[in-house]
């Protein structure tokens, strides 16, 4: 092979390492462990912005959540706060599988959501029904979250996607009460 040939062989190999997707595994060596049934056992409220696609800020996030156990699922209620608005309120059941995998339900998700937690990171994409009946008003969610050292404050920043074309960003910090 011709060394420039070879060279740009490897440095297009780089970049498409680069473009390679997230996975839940590459924070497994991350501390603490995270297991999102334990941290939301309880009382959690979060506080954020939701960024529209072009990353100006539309609107703060806030959350009230109340996690209790119903034998092996964790069952959330959380009402969520867009700006000024009304409260929406979510209803989640959430069952941990394994050492690393979960499977929920919430009112307001279709189907099944399946996500997995390494280390200190755990991940788990959705399709919202922001209208249930209609699926054209159906968004797709991509939640990444982040136990930071304390083990109480946990950072979420979730993508909002509509035919693939990211609509809004929200980051939040949840608090463990």
């Amino acid at each position: 092979m011709k060394p420039i040939a070879g060279g740009a062989l490897g440095l297009a190999m780089t970049l498409m390492q680069g473009c390679a997707a997230m996975k839940p595994g590459d924070f497994a060596a991350g501390r603490p462990l995270f297991d999102p049934t334990n941290f939301f056992t309880g009382r959690t409220s979060s506080f954020g912005v939701m960024e529209n696609r072009s990353g100006r800020p539309k609107q703060v996030v806030r959350t009230e959540t109340t996690g209790r156990w119903e034998g092996d699922t964790l069952r959330l209620e959380q009402d969520l706060w867009l700006g000024e608005s009304k409260p929406q309120h979510r209803s989640w059941r959430i069952r941990k599988l394994d050492a690393h995998r979960y499977e929920g339900t919430a009112n307001d998700i279709v189907g099944t959501v399946r996500g997995e937690a390494y280390g200190n990171a755990f991940h788990w994409s959705f399709t919202l029904a922001l209208s249930p009946g209609n699926p054209l008003a159906n968004v797709r969610m991509s939640q990444w979250m982040y136990l930071q050292p304390d083990g109480k404050t946990m950072v979420n920043h979730s993508t909002i996607t509509k035919f693939s074309i990211v609509v809004a960003q929200v980051t939040e910090q949840f608090r463990k009460h």
